[in-house]
C-alpha cells in the first residue's frame, strides 16, 4: 500500500535506478540500505528520495569498482577515505588514456601539430645502440620484461616509450612506466615539460619524417627544441599486424 506520493515502491525505484529488485534486497541484506516504510516482515517496501539518492551513489561507487564493504565503510564513516580517493584518480587516469587512444583510432584527415605536457612520472630506463627497427623492437620487448619483473607497471600511464637524441638517432633509451613507489638500478623520474607532438598512424619506418616535420614547425613558430624526441607508443605489433594501423605518439620536448 502506497501511503504517500512522496514514497516510492521497490519496484519504482528499481525501474528509475536500471536494477533489479533483487539487487536492491541484496543491498539490504548487506546493511546498506533500508525502506523507511515496511509493510509486515516480508511486505511491500516504500522509499523516500534520500533513500533514492543513497541507492544511487551506492550504484555509482559500485560501477566504479568498489565493493559493497568498502562502499557500507564509506557510508558508516569507518573507512578512511584517502584510498579510495587514490583508486579513483587511478580509474580516471586509465579511463584518460583509453579515451584519448579511442579517438585516435576514429580520426580521419591529416594529423595536427599539438603542444602538450609531458607529465612527470616514474620509469625504468635502459640506453642501447640501435640501428634498426628490429633492434629496437627487440631491445623495448626485453626492458619491458625486466622492469615488470622487477617493479611491475603503472596502468595510469602510457605502458612505454623511448627516447633519442635529435643529432644520434641509434642512441636510443627503452622506458617503461613503473608504479611511482618503485626504487632501484635503472629507476628514474622523468622531468615534466612541454613539447610538441603528432599521433602518427603507420609504419615506425616513417616516424623520421614526422620528427623533421615537428622540427620545421618549431623552428617556424621560434620554439627551442631541447634536442630529443619521445615516441610513446599506444598501438603496435600487440594490437595490430598491419603497421598502418600503428599509433605512436612523436613528441619534441621543448626547453
Amino acid at each position: 500500500m502506497k501511503k504517500e506520493k512522496n514514497l516510492f515502491s521497490i519496484g519504482e525505484i528499481a525501474k528509475a535506478l536500471g536494477v533489479t529488485r533483487r539487487i536492491i534486497l541484496n543491498y539490504e541484506q548487506r546493511g546498506l540500505i533500508q525502506p523507511d516504510i515496511k509493510e509486515g516482515t516480508t511486505g511491500n517496501r516504500y522509499y523516500t528520495i534520500d533513500s533514492f539518492t543513497k541507492l544511487r551513489s551506492i550504484r555509482i561507487f559500485q560501477n566504479l569498482g568498489l565493493s559493497l564493504d568498502e562502499i557500507r565503510a564509506y557510508f558508516n564513516d569507518s573507512s578512511d577515505i584517502l584510498p579510495l580517493i587514490r583508486r579513483l584518480e587511478k580509474l580516471r587516469d586509465e579511463l584518460n588514456l583509453n579515451i584519448e587512444k579511442l579517438y585516435e583510432r576514429v580520426q580521419t584527415g591529416e594529423a595536427q601539430i599539438k603542444t602538450i605536457r609531458l607529465e612527470r612520472q616514474r620509469i625504468y630506463r635502459r640506453s642501447y645502440h640501435s640501428e634498426t627497427i628490429a633492434e629496437r623492437t627487440v631491445a623495448l620487448r626485453n626492458t619491458a620484461l625486466e622492469a615488470m619483473h622487477a617493479y611491475g607497471t603503472d596502468t595510469t600511464r602510457r605502458m612505454y616509450f623511448t627516447e633519442y637524441p635529435v643529432t644520434a638517432k641509434a642512441e636510443v633509451s627503452f622506458c617503461v612506466a613503473i608504479p611511482p613507489e618503485s626504487e632501484g638500478e635503472f629507476v628514474e623520474w622523468t622531468e615534466s615539460m612541454p613539447a610538441l607532438c603528432i599521433y602518427h598512424h603507420g609504419a615506425y619506418e616513417e616516424m623520421y619524417d614526422v620528427v623533421q616535420k615537428l622540427l620545421e614547425y618549431a623552428k617556424e613558430n621560434g620554439l627551442e627544441p631541447r634536442g630529443m624526441v619521445r615516441n610513446t607508443y599506444l598501438e603496435g605489433p600487440p594490437q595490430h599486424k598491419d603497421p598502418h594501423k600503428f599509433i605512436t605518439q612523436v613528441a619534441l620536448p621543448l626547453g
